[in-house]
């Protein structure tokens, strides 16, 4: 399958996880403002990762994924994009690529899509389980974290005051986030922003994109409903991906 977005192309052939609304939710919501170094960790066929790229003209945005097939796709989608120059898509395993010293401490602003699907009965495809479950051989939640705070600047590090602070940014069930968030507090990320996601007011919260930093601030707290009348897009969503949809 391909998508065509205002800036750039996607297709997603090769990945087992493919573009869907949780990719471009997440892409459009995390906060890359005065981002230099961004990572997307498990960035499948690279949408995350050319998004933050088009939204911040200044950020090198590096891509990680395990997979080679979907490695591939997101080469060939950089390279046809205009932001080729800015993105590096690296074939690794994000835990042992974050245990090198050299990495450590790299980036002001983390952004994941990860495997969150924790039972234990899982897809008959083995690369489709790695993308979408963190058992059977998928990023377990624990390990995410413990990458991304090796991964993530100390905002003591910054030599300005001014300077944004790192952030790490997810998309995750709304069940899975009172787990989530209890391990990245014992991981020392605290959560500061938050958005649960309805597909109609009247309908539960069945996604929530969850925004941490290493330093403590005011939470902040929020809803998007996806859909208005009928099943066109609301006024919100809408706004959030405008830059994006055709």
């Amino acid at each position: 399958m391909s998508f065509t977005f205002k800036q750039f192309h996607i297709a997603d052939s090769r990945c087992a996880m493919k573009v869907g609304t949780d990719g471009v939710l997440l892409g459009a919501w995390a906060d890359v403002s005065q981002a230099h170094h961004v990572l997307d960790i498990g960035c499948g066929s690279g949408l995350i990762s050319l998004m933050a790229a088009q939204r911040q003209p200044e950020a090198h945005v590096t891509a990680i994924e395990l997979d080679a097939s979907a490695a591939l796709d997101a080469r060939e989608n950089v390279a046809r994009s205009p932001f080729s120059d800015r993105i590096e898509v690296v074939e690794a395993d994000v835990v042992k690529w974050a245990a090198d010293s050299a990495q450590r401490g790299r980036f002001d602003c983390v952004i994941s899509n990860p495997p969150y699907y924790e039972e234990d009965l899982l897809p008959p495809s083995q690369l489709r389980a790695q993308a979408r479950h963190t058992a059977g051989g998928g990023l377990t939640f624990a390990a995410l974290l413990r990458s991304v705070r090796l991964l993530l600047h100390d905002d003591h590090e910054y030599s300005s005051p001014t300077s944004r602070p790192s952030t790490f940014s997810v998309i995750l069930p709304s069940q899975a986030q009172p787990r989530f968030c209890a391990l990245a507090a014992i991981h020392g990320l605290n959560l500061t922003r938050r958005t649960d996601i309805v597909t109609r007011l009247s309908k539960p919260c069945k996604r929530v994109l969850l925004e941490f930093s290493p330093t403590a601030r005011p939470l902040t707290h929020s809803v998007l409903t996806l859909l208005g009348d009928g099943s066109s897009r609301s006024a919100e969503y809408q706004a959030l991906c405008e830059d994006f949809y055709l």
